[in-house]
């Protein structure tokens, strides 16, 4: 399988207990037994992955979609997205849809994504924010890159708890795109970016 097809439900079920197992061994104890059961048992798997195709994802990809999205509607990743694909073990599970002009989603970060003591990490944040300021332009089928993305970080981010992001488009210059954001828990905001997204030369139009 190419890595521009969907994933077969084995993939989607081998990346979900790959990402528990990451959150396992990170937010939990374990015996010396049970980690070097860990490290034979990944091991072994990994050098049996190896000796396969390798996937490779075409430039095409720049597109999730062709045609707008409509309100309401669901807004997703290609599935081997290191931030939201439901096919990589890194993926953090953010759901997100259409409502109105803004792009908005929901996620709970675990022990994986902890920076400093109970919070957290803000390079995720930031992730996070490229992400849903990337649907925020995919979803009207705009194909664009970042070129540089400030976050402000207001308070800290919890972990174990709902984290409520936004991101719009607020203006237009040629092939350049302004972008702002906001991530809010229990209705504070923790977080705020703005980023500019520039549409490569040969989707400009």
């Amino acid at each position: 399988m190419g890595a521009h097809d969907e994933p077969s439900r084995a993939r989607l079920d081998a990346a979900a207990a790959i990402r528990r197992l990451v959150n396992g061994l990170v937010g939990y104890g374990g015996s010396e037994a049970t980690l070097a059961e860990v490290a034979a048992v990944a091991g072994g798997l990994a050098d049996r992955l190896e000796c396969g195709e390798r996937r490779v994802r075409p430039p095409a990809q720049i597109l999730r979609y062709t045609e707008p999205v409509a309100e309401g509607g669901e807004l997703s990743c290609w599935p081997d997205c290191m931030v939201a694909g439901t096919a990589h073990p890194t993926g953090t599970g953010i759901r997100s849809h259409r409502h109105g002009d803004a792009a908005v989603a929901s996620v709970v970060l675990g022990p994986a994504h902890e920076g400093l003591p109970g919070r957290a990490h803000g390079g995720i944040v930031a992730s996070l924010f490229d992400e849903v300021m990337g649907f925020a332009l995919w979803m009207d089928v705009i194909p664009a890159y970042t070129a540089w993305l400030r976050v402000d970080y207001r308070a800290p981010v919890p972990l174990g708890q709902p984290l409520d992001l936004r991101a719009t488009v607020t203006g237009r210059d040629g092939r350049k795109l302004f972008l702002t954001g906001t991530a809010s828990t229990d209705g504070t905001t923790v977080a705020d970016a703005e980023a500019l997204f520039v549409v490569p030369r040969e989707h400009d139009s």
